[in-house]
């Protein structure tokens, strides 16, 4: 009887001891599945978002990286939901598609714009709306403690490649979309890495440069959103924005929006 009651007591703490090491191992995997999530899941979002848009009088399209996926937002919406949420009250048969995928770079999305899908979707969007090139930047150096001049240079001439060709597919695809860039901003102001708010200036200004030669292209800048107070809007990853700092970003594009003819607060 006492030997059953000991092996009984060992099971319990075997049991309760593989618990904790899954729920910690399914913890690992779901952070990890956030931040670099794998192809397959994105192969199924990009398939279950383009195949076949629903009638529509007005489409947004959501292109990019993670911050138009919406990554930080402890609601899930980023800025893109939000401002899917304020367009549809206005407009009854708002379609939009989020096609940005977590960790682009601009030389995936130049890619991924020649896609037929995706131009199909371009062609029936009102609103193209994008974040690009904070993977291209951060990524560009060995070391964020650190940053090579030189490397990031490198990176910015190859941005600007790629983003005037990305801007080209997207207006040859629809000379009557509008396209809102975000610029960038300096996820680590408050961790005084030298250099970083000087690199994030220049390569805002080739995307200024480079927008400035399209019609219907309009830049949305986010430096000054996160330039004070950067703890207090960027998750904790201390990269992506959360919930307050999306809804700047959202606050900040509609307000542009609302300038567009019949967008205003009179037009109904």
């Amino acid at each position: 009887m006492r030997n059953r009651k000991k092996f009984y007591q060992l099971f319990l703490y075997a049991l309760a001891v593989c618990s904790f090491v899954l729920l910690g191992a399914g913890f690992t995997m779901a952070v990890d599945a956030l931040i670099r999530p794998s192809k397959s899941n994105i192969t199924g979002q990009l398939a279950v978002q383009t195949d076949a848009p629903p009638a529509t009088d007005s489409m947004l399209l959501g292109l990019g990286d993670s911050l138009t996926r919406g990554i930080g937002d402890s609601n899930g919406q980023g800025y893109f939901g939000l401002v899917k949420q304020k367009l549809h009250a206005k407009h009854n048969r708002l379609s939009a598609i989020n096609l940005s995928v977590s960790g682009q770079t601009s030389t995936q999305l130049a890619e991924q714009v020649k896609k037929t899908r995706t131009k199909r979707l371009i062609q029936q969007a009102r609103w193209v709306v994008m974040t690009i090139g904070g993977n291209d930047l951060f990524r560009s150096t060995d070391r964020l403690q650190q940053l090579n001049p030189k490397q990031i240079e490198q990176a910015r001439i190859r941005y600007e490649r790629n983003l005037r060709a990305i801007l080209s597919d997207v207006k040859d695809a629809n000379p009557h979309t509008t396209v809102f860039l975000f610029g960038l901003y300096n996820p680590f102001g408050d961790v005084n890495i030298q250099g970083a708010n000087e690199h994030v200036l220049k390569w805002n200004e080739s995307i200024t440069q480079i927008a400035q030669s399209f019609n219907g292209v309009v830049v949305i800048p986010t430096f000054d959103l996160f330039q004070l107070s950067p703890g207090q809007y960027l998750y904790r990853d201390h990269f992506h924005p959360n919930g307050d700092g999306y809804q700047r970003m959202a606050d900040r594009l509609l307000q542009i929006i609302s300038d567009q003819p019949g967008e205003g607060k009179n037009s109904q």
